[in-house]
């Protein structure tokens, strides 16, 4: 899994699994949330940007990829 640095008072940390293409969501409250169907494109815009915690708002907003344990 590859760790993605995510500078947030809501989530503690982003893990990125390539081979199943899901990303795992770490909040502080500790609630976990795994989106699916996340593709490496996505991945890096979210690297890139500026902003990443938008960028995981519009991932986790989608409905049949956010899985929530």
């Amino acid at each position: 899994m590859k760790y993605i640095p995510i500078g947030s008072k809501q989530i503690a940390f982003v893990q990125y699994d390539d081979q199943s293409a899901q990303m795992h969501i770490q909040y502080h409250t500790g609630q976990t949330q795994v989106c699916t169907g996340v593709n490496e494109d996505q991945v890096q815009r979210l690297l890139q940007s500026d902003n990443p915690y938008d960028i995981m708002v519009r991932l986790t907003r989608v409905p049949q990829t956010a899985h929530q344990a």
